[in-house]
């Protein structure tokens, strides 16, 4: 059976009745009670202590008088005291004789409850013998059906606010919930939208809640825009060359072309393209699929660096850029043919995205327990929009760029996914019309 459920501000409203509840009736009621009570005991011991009292002055009145009860020296005893009041006291001597009896000037009601004390006075003086009215009568149940009026009106009173004020604070507590849970659902649907605007209610929590949603939003809208993009440019660059290729081989099948060696070596490129394409994928895949093994040696980074600047110094010399570099004294601990790879994608890049005149720099430096390699270039630069998409699969910051010009996409992705194979890390820095530098970041040896 389903358990029905309730709403977040029912729940709220719900807490807030019961709390006040709890403060406005029950907290008061118990307080009456145990005050009440507290009260009735107070009586019942300051007269128990009075009348011990007044048993020890009977007793001494007895020794100064010579061991005999004088009537009126016991009467100035007991009158004067107020606090006897609605008692009945007798004194009564050794051999059990009635010394003298004060009487209340006030008759208890009938429905009073009396108790009855036996005091044994000192020195065998004798004894004193009480009625006792218990304090419980209509005056105290007066008070407290009074005070009790009082409190079950203002605990009323006291609901009837936290309702009020439940409500609005349910309210405002629960519209950022019920609004995240509205984007969320629109999220399933692959509404990805959300205003941009929302408003701040204050409180961290449910402010976080709002802005989480409104970024998981649009975490979600780019990556939908990356795989639609993903799907197209897998499909152009796959498409391409079977298109050339099926081309050429048809019009040689069917005696259009003749089949020399240019045309067969013009399909042969084609699929060299399209292998190296696949080749580039599978590389991507196992390395985030972590399936890659890495064949790690401890390297002189500094050596390392100097060796692959040589050997594309010609090429940079025939493009009429400068190539230089800045090496300190590194170790670390890679794998040598992969991380090759790496160094050679940012200089592929650097010297197909700088200009005739133009500079890139291979830097290398050590700070602490981290090495840092930057490779910067004065070339054309990277716009700030394009800037958090480069190392994503065949991502190209401009789309009409063939892959001649712009390469497959796949070698930035496979550049991060080697250097944190690494268990280091690798960014970008750019100004469009000034140029680029990529930073890897690893760990020394």
């Amino acid at each position: 059976m389903r358990r029905k459920t309730r709403s977040l501000r029912s729940h709220f409203l719900i807490l807030y009745v019961v709390l006040a509840i709890l403060s406005g009736i029950v907290v008061p009621i118990l307080g009456v009670k145990f005050s009440a009570e507290a009260f009735r005991n107070y009586q019942i011991q300051r007269r128990q202590a009075d009348l011990e009292n007044l048993g020890e002055s009977l007793s001494a009145l007895y020794k100064e008088e010579g061991g005999v009860w004088k009537r009126r020296r016991v009467m100035d005893i007991l009158r004067p005291a107020p606090q006897w009041g609605g008692m009945v006291i007798t004194l009564f001597d050794s051999n059990g004789r009635e010394v003298y009896t004060l009487k209340p000037r006030i008759k208890p009601a009938d429905d009073a409850e009396i108790e009855h004390l036996t005091i044994t006075l000192s020195r065998n003086a004798g004894r004193l013998e009480i009625q006792r009215r218990l304090p419980s009568g209509r005056f105290e149940n007066s008070y407290l059906r009074y005070l009790l009026s009082y409190t079950l009106g203002g605990a009323l009173i006291m609901i009837i606010f936290a309702c009020a004020v439940g409500y609005f604070v349910a309210g405002r507590l629960s519209r950022p919930v019920i609004q995240a849970i509205e984007r969320t659902k629109n999220i399933a649907k692959g509404d990805y939208d959300v205003p941009e605007e929302s408003e701040r209610i204050g409180i961290r929590e449910l402010d976080d809640l709002t802005r989480g949603v409104k970024d998981l939003g649009r975490s979600l809208s780019g990556q939908e825009k990356l795989r639609r993009r993903l799907m197209i440019d897998v499909a152009h660059e796959l498409r391409t060359p079977l298109t050339v290729t099926r081309t050429q081989i048809e019009a040689i099948a069917d005696g259009i072309l003749e089949p020399t060696p240019e045309r067969l070596s013009l399909c042969v490129n084609e699929m060299t393209r399209l292998a190296d394409l696949i080749g580039n994928i599978d590389v991507l895949s196992r390395i985030e699929g972590e399936t890659l093994r890495l064949n790690l040696e401890v390297t002189d980074m500094k050596k390392f660096l100097s060796i692959v600047a040589e050997s594309f110094k010609p090429v940079f010399a025939k493009s009429k850029i400068e190539l230089s570099t800045e090496l300190e004294n590194a170790s670390c601990e890679i794998d040598r043919e992969k991380f090759r790879h790496v160094i050679d994608n940012l200089l592929s890049n650097a010297l197909r995205y700088t200009d005739e005149g133009g500079r890139v720099k291979i830097k290398l430096s050590a700070k602490n327990d981290k090495a840092v390699i930057k490779v910067s270039d004065t070339g054309i630069g990277i716009s700030p929009e394009d800037l958090p998409n480069i190392f994503e699969r065949f991502w190209r910051a401009d789309e009409s760029r063939t892959r001649v010009t712009g390469g497959s996409g796949v070698g930035l992705a496979i550049v991060k996914a080697t250097v944190e194979a690494h268990g280091g890390k690798i960014f970008a820095e750019s100004v469009k019309g000034e140029g680029s530098c990529f930073t890897v970041i690893l760990r020394r040896a």
